[in-house]
């Protein structure tokens, strides 16, 4: 049977004029099962992007019905979607989260806001696992956040201590578990300093599914955004 992988990829500003570039990359990497993109805008380029992502067998499309300006979430699947949820008691960080079910996934999209902000958008996820459980949940996107001294040189990132929680929970860093200790950056600062950003963490007892969990740095390099993408692969 066939393995499930997911990428999640921060598009920077919904793409822009970089929008040649970012149908590109879609189509490069659409051995992908599902896509999970943030800083995705309902403007121009919405369109742009689910009529190439319809093109590559993205039957299954879900969005946020939020203002063109404000930095959003899209999901996207070959497999139809079981169950589709969007939270307005996130209020003002209504746009920063999209849950989807599909291949008996629970998968959260999510586009983090910075510094304090951030805190309220942890403190939801922590109350749907609470709530709902961690069967099959995998938290995944522009967390924004990072543990200090291993995602960054200090300790610089805001209410680092949630991602504990997450582990507390019984979330695992997909990342970690692959590759220990190591130390990657997916975003730089105008400064140089790198910054591991985004993330998988999911159900541990998906962790014996985990085939692999990497980065794709070079779309960073190649400045078609700002953010590296993002793989997991599990078996099914």
């Amino acid at each position: 049977m066939k393995n499930t992988i997911i990428g999640t990829w921060n598009l920077r500003h919904g793409g822009g004029s970089r929008i040649n570039q970012i149908i590109d990359t879609i189509a490069e990497n659409n051995y992908l099962d599902i896509i999970v993109l943030t800083e995705f805008r309902n403007n121009q380029n919405k369109v742009i992007i689910e009529c190439e992502l319809k093109k590559l067998n993205y039957k299954y499309i879900e969005t946020l019905d939020v203002d063109a300006k404000l930095n959003s979430v899209l999901i996207a699947s070959k497999t139809k979607f079981e169950e589709v949820e969007n939270f307005k008691n996130l209020d003002t960080h209504f746009q920063r989260i999209l849950r989807v079910k599909t291949e008996g996934l629970n998968i959260y999209g999510c586009y983090f806001p910075g510094q304090d902000l951030k805190k309220e958008v942890f403190e939801f996820l922590l109350s749907e696992i609470k709530n709902k459980g961690k069967e099959n949940i995998i938290i995944t996107g522009d967390i924004n956040t990072g543990k200090h001294n291993l995602d960054e040189i200090g300790a610089t990132f805001y209410h680092s201590d949630y991602l504990d929680k997450f582990e507390r929970l019984g979330l695992i860093d997909a990342w970690r578990k692959v590759n220990g200790e190591n130390k990657e950056y997916t975003w730089f600062s105008n400064a140089g300093n790198g910054f591991r950003l985004d993330h998988f963490y999911i159900d541990e007892n998906l962790t014996d599914k985990i085939v692999n969990c990497e980065y794709k740095h070079k779309y960073r390099e190649e400045k078609i955004s700002d953010h590296s993408m993002m793989i997991l692969e599990l078996t099914r």
